[in-house]
């Protein structure tokens, strides 16, 4: 088969469309094209085939445009979507096809979502909401197909559509990316780490709050902060200021986004991870996929109680789900691994083993696979 991962929100080098189902199908002698509108990419890397450019400069109609002349080119035979302007694309680009590929909509974020939303005020917001909820269903009617990250996310489209197929297939990483790391914490250091936008609403000021805390009542302690990601702009003031306002014994590392691979490497030194982010309704139904790989890495996590996650992963075997603005009940579950050997040796095993058992993607990619062989096969004669 020719299969086109088609995306106007991820970067071509995305973690879930290159290194985990671009792929699975490549080793499978599929042949592959990811057409992303984030970076201009135009060449092979390994067999998997980028036509990818950037549209900071193209109108949307533009856009489209150069997503049809980037498909023409390689014919597939189906186009996974990650967003609602690419099935709209792909179902454009049928239609002037004498053969019609199959349309799978990869579902992992929710549309419209905050960020789609966040520069409108009220009553424009609402209005885009209704807006682009609209167009989100129609795009959605168009598919073949449906690709659920997580069970939240797929309760509407299940309930719209319930004669189209369906398949979960999660954000579960590939072991062979994740070394199971030693464990090696000390009483008197801890190696922390925070990723992604640096936002209130990422947890960024509940997780600076925390380190205040342990740095403050334990001098001795010395703590190493990798932060790694961009800056919400409307933010960046408040929270640089905040992490100007550390004791002696915190030392910062300030990294820009990281290439996969690379993060993973800049992070496996980190203790105890967490992720504070605020328990808003969309955060609530959100499964975070970071969570998986920190758990493989063979560490605990101490995560926001989101429902979401208390559906789908027994976090109480290698951490702790918290309230996020409780500061100091979550710096004494830090200090109380520091104290605790065998408590946090235990959660370091259990976290890598319930990976290996459980959740990588070795245990999903069939499932994937043949998948896409049963909506490719549906209604060939």
């Amino acid at each position: 088969m020719k299969i086109t991962f088609l995306t106007s929100g991820h970067v071509p080098f995305d973690d879930r469309i290159f290194f985990h189902m671009a792929k699975s199908l490549i080793d499978l002698g599929d042949k592959v094209q990811i057409i992303s509108s984030k970076k201009k990419i135009d060449e092979f890397v390994g067999d998997v085939q980028f036509n990818c450019f950037s549209d900071k400069l193209l109108t949307k109609k533009e856009k489209i445009n150069q997503f049809i002349s980037n498909l023409k080119k390689f014919k597939p035979d189906i186009i996974i979507c990650s967003e609602p302007l690419a099935i709209f694309t792909a179902d454009k680009f049928n239609k002037s096809q004498n053969k019609k590929a199959k349309i799978v909509y990869d579902v992992t974020e929710w549309y419209p979502s905050k960020k789609n939303l966040r520069n409108f005020k009220f009553p424009t917001r609402q209005l885009n909401f209704v807006k682009l909820s609209v167009f989100n269903l129609y795009s959605a009617s168009k598919t073949d197909a449906f690709i659920f990250g997580e069970w939240y996310k797929s309760r509407m489209y299940r309930l719209l559509f319930p004669k189209k197929p369906y398949e979960y297939i999660g954000y579960y990483p590939y072991l062979k990316y994740l070394k199971r790391c030693k464990s090696d914490l000390k009483k008197d250091r801890l190696n922390l780490s925070f990723s992604g936008k640096i936002s209130a609403e990422k947890g960024f000021s509940n997780f600076i709050e925390v380190v205040k805390i342990l740095s403050e009542e334990d001098k001795q302690l010395k703590i190493k902060i990798k932060i790694i990601g961009w800056f919400d702009e409307t933010e960046k003031d408040k929270n640089t200021a905040l992490l100007k306002s550390f004791n002696s014994n915190v030392e910062i590392e300030l990294f820009k986004i990281q290439p996969f691979e690379n993060y993973l490497s800049l992070i496996n030194d980190t203790d105890i991870f967490l992720d504070l982010r605020t328990d808003d309704f969309e955060n609530q139904r959100c499964l975070p996929i970071k969570l998986f790989y920190y758990a493989g890495l063979g560490r605990p996590v101490i995560y926001s109680d989101l429902k979401a996650i208390r559906k789908e992963v027994a976090v109480e075997k290698f951490g702790f789900l918290v309230k996020p603005g409780d500061a100091k009940h979550i710096a004494q579950l830090i200090k109380n691994y520091l104290s605790n050997s065998p408590l946090y040796q235990q959660h370091c095993e259990n976290a890598r083993d319930i990976i290996e058992k459980e959740y990588n993607w070795k245990k999903i990619e069939n499932n994937f696979i043949s998948f896409l062989n049963r909506v490719f096969e549906k209604d060939k004669i």
